[in-house]
């Protein structure tokens, strides 16, 4: 899952493509690999946007969303300091509760191209060029664990084989920029 404020979407000519310029949004997204070629591909399966101007979306799996989230930074001089995210999701279909605080660390610059799918139209994609910085604050393969309290709950019907109490928390990382431009093949 992939939780997303951009806080300036443009378009072309440079214009917001919302009336504020901003939106906020839930990403459930999967890999998969095609039985024949063996090709990866990332599929998103469901968006659920505050931006319902756009609906069924660019994957045409956009849900109409009630987002909202809250961000604390704290820290002194030249430390990293603290951070709490708290992120609130309601659709019509329930709601999706998330709630962490880490110790920040130094993000690591990351570029480059990402192909992603829509599950509705496999053929369709979007080729992603991004800039982004990554600070991993939770990953169990790699031994990392910053952080320091976290909750996640969720009512979403459609999501409930997923989330049903099994799952375990692999990793998060947080984006704290991400700078992306959009291409159609």
């Amino acid at each position: 899952m992939a939780f997303v404020h951009p806080l300036l979407l443009q378009g072309p000519d440079d214009k917001p493509l919302t009336p504020t310029g901003t939106s906020r949004f839930v990403v459930l997204a999967v890999p998969a690999k095609h039985p024949q070629t063996g090709e990866s591909r990332l599929f998103v399966i469901r968006v659920y946007t505050s931006n319902h101007a756009g609906l069924p979306g660019a994957y045409k799996n956009y849900v109409k969303a009630t987002v909202s989230r809250e961000q604390t930074l704290k820290g002194e001089n030249l430390e990293q300091g603290v951070a709490t995210e708290l992120w609130e999701m309601r659709s019509d279909t329930g709601t999706l509760h998330l709630r962490f605080a880490y110790q920040r660390g130094t993000p690591s610059r990351a570029k480059g191209d990402l192909k992603v799918y829509s599950a509705v139209e496999p053929d369709f994609f979007r080729i992603y060029r991004v800039d982004r910085g990554v600070d991993v604050v939770k990953s169990v393969p790699a031994g990392v664990d910053r952080v320091q309290g976290y909750e996640f709950r969720t009512t979403v019907s459609e999501l409930a084989k997923l989330f049903d109490g099994s799952e375990q928390l692999v990793s998060i990382s947080v984006l704290p920029w991400y700078v992306r431009q959009v291409f159609l093949p």
